[in-house]
């Protein structure tokens, strides 16, 4: 019976160290993934799209804060920060990417529109 505890109290040790590895590690992959969502979102032209652009400085500041977080070892709120900025910065992707297919439809019923009122006269 004590051996079964001592072994179960290693098993958990080894356990509770494997964890704490992986988590010192998942907020720099999270930074360099929202750093590369940030940059995808600049090259789509996010900038130039006021609800793009608002995003994305939001991604770029959350970045900076969790960049703080950690250096004073605050990983698991870093982590946190990681994420919304990453969401931000792929939101701001998406409405960059957005914008031109949006104004091709404008662009195009404009055109149907106009062909209608031709065929009615």
């Amino acid at each position: 019976m004590r051996t079964a505890i001592v072994g179960a109290g290693l098993l958990l040790g080894v356990a509770g160290c494997a964890g704490v590895g992986v988590q010192r590690t998942v907020p720099t992959e999270q930074l360099v993934d929202s750093q590369v969502s940030i940059r995808q979102a600049e090259a789509a032209g996010a900038e130039s799209i006021p609800d793009a652009a608002q995003h994305l400085q939001w991604a770029r500041e959350q970045t900076n804060e969790a960049r703080r977080l950690l250096e004073s070892n605050r990983r698991d709120e870093a982590a946190l920060f990681l994420k919304r900025a990453e969401a931000d910065a792929e939101l701001a992707l998406a409405l960059a990417r957005e914008a031109p297919a949006r104004a091709e439809a404008d662009r195009l019923l404009q055109q149907v529109q106009q062909l209608q009122q031709d065929t009615v006269q």
